[in-house]
């Protein structure tokens, strides 16, 4: 591991993921954290494994970025404690807390589906994925459930709060000659300077998930990831297997029923 990318989601998470791409870093983002290592987040968060497991999966990684790495920063830096730590700020905590809730939003209003809390019951995924997504937002905006009920998403201030704690912890505990504060929308002189590589020329810096709120961003390229192919292939599984067995029920009531009125 060589860089942590402690910016909390919506500090230009996904620019900066495809700016180190750029200067040649293996990148893992939340794609490659959910499709690879589901199963071991939640070894983690549930308490069956300790942190070392985990830990040891991104030997090979040059750098980790978003939920739930940026949120566990701490974490990876006991573990990598020669990691270069880029933290990735907005304008304002308010500024942040307002496109954090506006991509929540976006999700609700394109996404969540009324019965979606009862798919856990036929996916195993689903439901670690549900717990996943629980883990991932009381860390990072202090509520513990799922997008989809905006009722128990708490207080703004409690967002930011969190936002605000985070980032002073960062600055607090990285070395100073370890740790590059980056302004969203800074370009590329001091993210080279801080790296020791070259401003790529004539390659503009990248702007990926800008606004939160438009079609295409991260929201829309969840549904894509592979963990939602395999929690469809197991609904369907699922599904089958019930009107399979009410198939078989129906057809020995009815068997039953004739018999008895031979």
């Amino acid at each position: 591991m060589k860089i942590i990318c402690a910016g909390f989601p919506k500090t230009g998470t996904k620019s900066m993921a495809a700016a180190l791409r750029e200067l040649g870093y293996n990148v893992y983002d939340i794609e490659e954290h959910v499709d690879l290592h589901l199963d071991d987040y939640m070894d983690y968060f549930d308490g069956r494994k300790d942190s070392q497991d985990l830990m040891e999966k991104y030997r090979d990684v040059d750098v980790c970025v978003d939920q739930p790495a940026c949120t566990m920063w701490l974490t990876f830096f006991k573990h990598y404690p020669d990691a270069k730590v880029i933290l990735m700020e907005r304008e304002s905590a308010e500024v942040w807390q307002q496109s954090y809730e506006k991509m929540f939003n976006y999700h609700v209003d394109k996404h969540h589906k009324w019965y979606e809390q009862y798919l856990s019951w036929f996916s195993p995924t689903h439901a670690k994925w549900i717990r996943f997504c629980k883990n991932c937002h009381v860390r990072s905006a202090a509520f513990i459930d799922y997008f989809g009920h905006r009722e128990n998403w708490g207080g703004a201030e409690c967002w930011m709060y969190q936002y605000e704690i985070h980032n002073a912890a960062v600055k607090h505990i990285v070395p100073r000659d370890q740790l590059l504060i980056y302004k969203v929308g800074e370009g590329w002189e001091r993210l080279c300077a801080f790296l020791g590589h070259p401003v790529p020329e004539n390659v503009p810096f990248p702007k990926e998930n800008v606004g939160g709120g438009t079609p295409g961003n991260i929201m829309d390229k969840i549904q894509q990831f592979k963990v939602m192919d395999k929690i469809q292939d197991e609904l369907k599984t699922s599904f089958a297997k019930i009107l399979l067995t009410g198939g078989l029920f129906c057809a020995a009531v009815g068997g039953g029923v004739w018999a008895f009125r031979r």
